[in-house]
């Protein structure tokens, strides 16, 4: 009869909380695999998506109710007239027909029983016809998720090593779906508002990835000369965004700016969360590379802002690439140092700040001229 001198409450509390994110986790993933979203652009019952997935139909219910507690779902029928119900399908699914060009569902389709559709959050960033679309930021996720699973092994045989060429060409078209959400869009804004953009005929986007931010800003400038520098294998990727938006006036760099020469005859350099972004051996290759005048744009997440996480740093140390040594904390390299002294080092090279603005997601963005 004798009670625990430990209270049990805060361990089951861990417990189970871990478990719900687990489980809440697979449910997504699950249902981004069986192609649950794209099938509920037109609404159905439960037991009509299961038939038309090969799923169980008793597990079903439980699965599309599950996702509607997520926010995920929406569900229609239990609740108001038959003509009310069908107004608001028919309404729901306007909105997504007028956005994504969904096929249009007739009211006869839909029984009696309950029906589920996908929601707006859903509609607009897990449907692949959606200019939103974060599918390729959820399967990175799960691949993520997939490395923790491996932890006791990583663990006794340190970090997986991946190749930088490969690993980066995965990533660059997830990187690419979370800036379109709205990243691009500020990031663009405050750089045309703070640089005479008139001035810059020739930009270099340093380890541009994707190149939407050198695409924006030559559909913006017409007679600016864009350049995108990344790994080779990187840049093959950039090259189908460039022709995606029917960018003419960006091409690109393969390289490794830690090694290769990035050009010269720069008006202006940006560098958006760019993995050299912290190391000061790059500044000397930026600075000789612009014009007298031009304009040095870096963004970071400076370190003041990024508080320490055990639970963040150990993800950030399960990997790492075959020649980079990363710092102990996340989003780190061992010859990185933190953004203030890189920024207070900008003048050793005779780049001159002029601004620095707070951004979303607790990042900053810099300004600097080369002194002529």
């Amino acid at each position: 009869m004798q009670k625990p001198e430990i209270d049990a409450y805060r361990l089951f509390k861990l417990l189970d909380s871990s478990a719900q994110g687990l489980k809440e986790c697979r449910l997504i993933a699950t249902a981004f695999e069986l192609g649950v979203f794209e099938a509920l652009k037109v609404p159905l019952s439960a037991d009509v998506l299961a038939e038309k997935l090969g799923c169980d139909p008793g597990l079903m219910p439980h699965f599309c109710e599950a996702l509607l507690n997520l926010g995920l779902l929406d569900r229609f029928g239990e609740e108001g007239s038959k003509k009310e119900e069908n107004k608001q399908i028919t309404e729901k699914r306007k909105s997504i027909e007028n956005a994504y060009e969904a096929k249009i569902l007739n009211n006869k389709e839909i029984n009696g029983s309950a029906v589920y559709l996908v929601s707006e959050l859903s509609a607009t960033y897990l449907l692949e016809s959606s200019p939103f679309s974060q599918q390729h930021y959820l399967a990175e996720r799960l691949r993520n998720i997939e490395l923790w699973a491996h932890l006791p092994q990583i663990l006794r045989k340190g970090p997986e090593i991946f190749e930088k060429g490969p690993f980066f060409g995965e990533v660059v078209q997830c990187m690419a779906e979370n800036a379109r959400c709205g990243m691009l869009q500020e990031t663009v804004r405050v750089v045309m508002e703070n640089v005479d953009f008139g001035n810059v005929k020739k930009m270099l986007d340093l380890g541009g990835g994707h190149g939407l931010y050198a695409i924006a800003f030559a559909k913006l400038n017409e007679n600016l000369q864009a350049f995108v520098f990344d790994l080779p294998l990187v840049t093959e990727k950039t090259k189908h965004f460039i022709e995606k938006y029917g960018a003419s006036n960006v091409d690109v760099i393969p390289g490794d700016f830690f090694k290769d020469e990035i050009g010269s005859g720069y008006d202006m350099i940006f560098s958006s969360f760019n993995p050299g972004g912290k190391v000061p051996i790059l500044i000397p290759k930026i600075a000789e590379a612009l014009n007298p005048g031009g304009i040095f744009v870096t963004r970071q997440v400076p370190d003041e802002k990024m508080k320490y996480s055990p639970l963040l740093s150990l993800d950030w140390n399960l990997w790492t690439f075959e020649d980079v040594k990363k710092g102990g904390s996340s989003y780190s390299f061992e010859n990185s140092v933190p953004f203030s002294e890189y920024i207070e080092m900008l003048e050793n090279y005779g780049l001159e700040v002029f601004r620095t603005l707070d951004m979303m997601e607790a990042s900053r963005i810099v300004f600097a001229r080369k002194i002529a």
